[in-house]
C-alpha cells in the first residue's frame, strides 16, 4: 500500500507560466511530427469543475491531452506507475494522482473531490484501462460516483491515432496523425433530478461512453 498522497491543487504563478511555456514546446512537437488536429475545442469551459472522459488507447494520450488542452488537468493514474520514486515525482509535478484499479479507492475518491472542490478539471479515462486496438471497452462506475459525489458535469472527448505510435511486434516509433475531438458538456443535475442516486451512476456512465463512442467514430 502506498502511504497517504498529498495532492498540491492550487500551485503558483510559476508553475502555470511553466506550465504554459511546456504547452507550447511540447504542442508544436507534436503538430511538427503528429499533425494533431482538434474539434470542438469551443466547447471547453475555461471555468468551473470539469470532469474531462476520454478513451484511453496509448501511454501517450494523456502528454497529448495535456499539451492542447487549455485548462491544467489532474489525471488519475493507475496506482502502479506510482512505485519508482522518479516516475512519481514527475507525475505528481504534473498533476496526476493515483487509484488503485482492483479495489475501491477511497484515497483517490477524496483527492478526486478535492480537485472538483476546488474548481478544477479532472482527467478519467473511464474504461479504467488502455484500449491498444481501438475498441472502446465499458466504462466503469468511478465516473459516475464522482459526478454524483461532486455534482460535476462531465466533458466528453475522444482520442486516435496515438495507439499506432509505437506499433508491434517490433516497437518503431511511427508518427500516425492525431486527432481530438470534445464533445457537449453532459449537464449532471439534468440526469440526477429524476433518479436516485445508484440509477444516476450508472446513467451517467452509460451517457459519457455513448458520447465518447460516436466522438472516437467522427475522427477514427
Amino acid at each position: 500500500m502506498m502511504r497517504e498522497f498529498n495532492l498540491i491543487v492550487k500551485r503558483s504563478k510559476a508553475f502555470y507560466s511553466f506550465y504554459k511555456f511546456l504547452q507550447f514546446i511540447v504542442g508544436n512537437f507534436l503538430k511538427l511530427f503528429f499533425r494533431v488536429k482538434i474539434y470542438n475545442i469551443n466547447n471547453i469551459p475555461l471555468e468551473g469543475k470539469l470532469i474531462l472522459c476520454c478513451n484511453h488507447i496509448s501511454y501517450a494520450d494523456p502528454v497529448f491531452i495535456d499539451a492542447f488542452f487549455p485548462r491544467p488537468i489532474f489525471f488519475m493514474a493507475k496506482i502502479e506507475v506510482f512505485r519508482n520514486f522518479l516516475f512519481k515525482s514527475f507525475l505528481k509535478f504534473f498533476n496526476a494522482f493515483p487509484v488503485d484499479r482492483e479495489n475501491f479507492d477511497r484515497q483517490a475518491i477524496r483527492l478526486a473531490l478535492k480537485v472538483l472542490n476546488s474548481e478544477e478539471v479532472l482527467g478519467i479515462f473511464p474504461e479504467g484501462t488502455r484500449s491498444t486496438s481501438g475498441q472502446i471497452k465499458e466504462g466503469q462506475k468511478g465516473v459516475g460516483l464522482i459526478a454524483v459525489l461532486s455534482n460535476s458535469d462531465i466533458l466528453p472527448m475522444a482520442i486516435s491515432g496515438t495507439n499506432k505510435i509505437i506499433q508491434k511486434p517490433k516497437k518503431r516509433i511511427f508518427f500516425p496523425e492525431v486527432k481530438i475531438i470534445f464533445g457537449k458538456i453532459l449537464k449532471i443535475n439534468d440526469i440526477v433530478k429524476n433518479l436516485n442516486q445508484k440509477d444516476a451512476r450508472e446513467v451517467i456512465v452509460l451517457k459519457t461512453m455513448q458520447e465518447i463512442k460516436k466522438l472516437y467514430a467522427q475522427i477514427s
